[in-house]
């Protein structure tokens, strides 16, 4: 089967979506299926990654432009390569019924897969959020029956918000490494087993706010906190103001590779408080190393950790986050050992070889 998926932006791997769709990609090719991806980028190329044959097209960075620029992009090679194609699958609904009409024109079956719902983002002011209900309403009603998604928490939350079913087909990870060459605590002072790990997408939704109020008032001297993701941006800024002074909290940037598997393996518990979540790929990437997290109380995180293995806490409650911090801290070997027994589960569950296998069940029945 020829597979064309279009969508992520910047460095394939990195973020959410990157992530889901090069590792998809992966074991697809695995399978012996050809794959072609297409996304986003400051500049227009090619490359191959792992095999997985790459097209960067320009687009503004700024996601809300950049997604129906990139759809909009793609419209030549679907055209161009279209006799060759089985399967288009766009990696977000926004605008992408426009060019997906094209491509069934063409010959090509079409399927849409839901991350997020851009009007759920904090950061939108409330006209910006109505703007952005309306362009979901039309989108997925212009979809058709083919719309996937990637949780059955974002599923029900399709479904409650705009009556439309959406196939589930989860995220996956990939086993740990046991061959890693990292030298990233070495290099920025942090101490393996005693520091709280954050690794993602550094926006308002995550409330990084919220965990570095928590870990400044806490000030505890045994611990670190290690913010790992891209904070070139406003938000990030916010972030480095308030931490400043606090000689413990430590922004690393974005990290890859063996960088993060390390990161993930020598952390002393991960953290994820976001206010939503598609499917947090953050939180299985630390239990299929064996970490335990303080995650909030939502339903794609509950989805995922069962009740047991999480130390949970309310959404922007500064309080509740201290009282797990003060308890997981309290009972340092327990922590541990609980984290272990994850890894098998999560592995068995949720890796790609898994995922693919759903996907393409799925693609044949287009």
């Amino acid at each position: 089967m020829n597979i064309v998926i279009i969508g992520g932006q910047n460095t394939l791997g990195l973020g959410g979506v990157e992530t889901y769709v090069l590792n998809l990609s992966r074991a697809l090719l695995n399978k012996g299926h050809e794959v072609t991806l297409i996304c986003g980028d400051e500049i227009n190329g090619k490359k191959v990654i792992g095999g997985v044959t790459v097209f960067q097209k320009r687009v503004p960075k700024l996601s809300l432009i950049g997604i129906p620029f990139l759809y909009f992009k793609s419209i030549g090679y679907i055209i161009k390569n279209c006799r060759n194609i089985d399967v288009v699958n766009f990696q977000s609904i926004y605008m992408a019924f426009i060019v997906g009409w094209i491509a069934r024109v063409c010959g090509c079956n079409v399927c849409y897969t839901i991350h997020s719902l851009a009007e759920d983002n904090p950061k939108y002011n409330i006209g910006l959020k109505l703007m952005l209900k309306l362009m979901s309403f039309v989108s997925v009603w212009s979809c058709g029956k083919n719309i996937l998604t990637i949780s059955h928490s974002r599923a029900n939350n399709v479904k409650k918000k705009y009556g439309k079913k959406c196939i589930v087909i989860p995220c996956g990870v990939n086993p740990p490494s046991t061959l890693l060459n990292s030298e990233i605590l070495t290099r920025f002072g942090i101490i393996p087993n005693r520091f709280y790990l954050t690794i993602g997408r550094i926006a308002p939704i995550k409330n990084l706010d919220v965990l570095i109020n928590a870990f400044c008032i806490r000030n505890s001297e045994d611990f670190q906190l290690v913010i790992a993701g891209d904070c070139e941006n406003s938000y990030g800024k916010y972030l480095k103001n308030l931490a400043r002074g606090n000689r413990n909290i430590i922004f690393l940037g974005s990290v890859m590779g063996d960088d993060k598997q390390f990161l993930l393996k020598s952390c002393f518990i991960n953290c994820l408080i976001s206010s939503s979540e598609g499917m947090p790929i953050a939180l299985i990437e630390s239990m299929v190393n064996g970490k335990s997290s303080i995650v909030t109380e939502i339903p794609s995180i509950q989805e995922v950790l069962q009740k047991e293995w999480g130390y949970w806490c309310k959404v922007r409650d500064v309080d509740s986050l201290l009282n797990q911090m003060n308890y997981v801290e309290k009972n340092y070997k327990q922590v541990i050992r609980n984290g272990e027994q994850m890894a098998e589960y999560t592995l068995n569950n949720y890796s790609w070889d898994n995922i693919a296998e759903k996907y393409l069940n799925y693609l044949y029945t287009l």
